[in-house]
């Protein structure tokens, strides 16, 4: 059996670069194993190889995620790379985003098996979650480094699994962390009678696992009413992903993480201008044909001319919201609401697709 072609991701830290004051480190690439990645190496016992370590500060991914993925990728493509290893990142909540991150984007574009390691708490296990991605494997760990022997022991068992081509079975087998997907299996008893079974199991104050177990989320409290409409300065937000000529922000359809905001000062109708559609989550066809719809400049025009608010905010604000994970899009959202207070918006009229 060939021996996989491992990268090892690591943060500034990890990679024996330095602590928060090298956060800023560019990503760079070295050659095999280094730091936990030695450890690692002679625990997965042949099954596979580190042939280059990926490392970026902490600070430098969050703020150039794109430019750092882009490289990542094509070092994974020269090196011939045919499976990821993120961390393990702990509770280290930057590291751990980019963990999830960084295996995220190697999987979906090159098609590889990835496999990280985090506390269950660690907002990069949010990020897992929500991308729902069946090669992605997340480990739990402690909080603390103290636990890196028996996290790396983790990555290393599974790593070798997958290297053997075995099958994973669910994670309370296998130990990873659940990702909402849900496989179909051949029962040899009946719904009704597992049903039952659970039912006698929680009477009798027995352990009891769901088999569709519910997510919750948290409970967002609706935003306060407008008071006096006609003294507020209103603000259009879409996320149907309406933006100028050329996609000069290089909005994705998918899983978009970015936003931006647009002049429509000198404008009574979107039609007066050029305006395209980035958006995987509809038919776009019509949203070209009249902008109108999804940023309703017009009819909001002529309510801003009768009165019934103070005016319209310059800029509109958009973000495609296709597939969009909850924690980017709370990001998103809290970054606009910034902007907006800045510039006295009082209110909002938010259009969805």
């Amino acid at each position: 059996m060939a021996k996989l072609r491992v990268m090892h991701y690591l943060n500034q830290f990890f990679a024996g670069i330095g602590g928060e004051e090298k956060a800023g480190t560019p990503v760079a690439f070295l050659e095999g194993p280094v730091g936990p990645g030695k450890r690692l190496q002679s625990l997965m016992e042949g099954s596979a190889e580190i042939v280059v370590t990926a490392l970026c500060g902490d600070n430098y991914f969050a703020e150039r995620t794109d430019e750092v993925l882009a490289s990542i990728l094509e070092i994974a493509r020269i090196r011939d790379v045919n499976f990821l290893v993120a961390g393990p990142a702990f509770a280290s909540g930057r590291y751990g985003v980019a963990c999830a991150q960084v295996c995220h984007s190697v999987s979906a574009s090159l098609a590889l098996q990835c496999v990280t390691g985090m506390h269950p708490d660690n907002p990069g296990a949010e990020i897992y979650k929500q991308h729902k991605n069946r090669s992605l494997f997340l480990l739990p760990t402690t909080e603390a480094v103290v636990g890196m022997e028996s996290a790396l022991y983790s990555i290393a068992l599974l790593v070798s699994k997958l290297a053997a081509g075995s099958t994973i079975g669910p994670p309370a087998k296998e130990g990873y962390l659940p990702r909402g997907i849900r496989v179909d299996e051949i029962a040899t008893r009946s719904g009704a009678a597992r049903a039952v079974s659970m039912l006698l199991d929680k009477l009798s104050g027995r352990p009891v696992t769901t088999e569709i177990p519910i997510e919750s989320l948290d409970v967002v409290p609706a935003a306060p009413p407008v008071l006096n409409l006609s003294k507020t300065v209103l603000a259009l937000v879409t996320t149907s992903g309406i933006v100028p000529l050329g996609n000069p922000d290089g909005f994705r359809g998918y899983q978009n993480s970015k936003w931006a905001k647009y002049s429509i000062e000198n404008l009574n109708s979107m039609q007066d201008s050029g305006w395209e559609v980035v958006h995987g989550g509809y038919n776009t066809e019509f949203m070209k044909k009249n902008p109108n719809y999804g940023v309703p400049l017009d009819a909001c025009r002529k309510l801003e001319r009768a009165g019934v608010f103070d005016g319209l905010h310059f800029d509109f604000y958009a973000t495609p919201g296709a597939r969009g994970l909850i924690s980017v899009m709370q990001d998103i959202g809290r970054e606009i609401a910034l902007d907006m207070q800045a510039h006295r918006v009082g209110g909002v009229l938010l259009v969805a697709t």
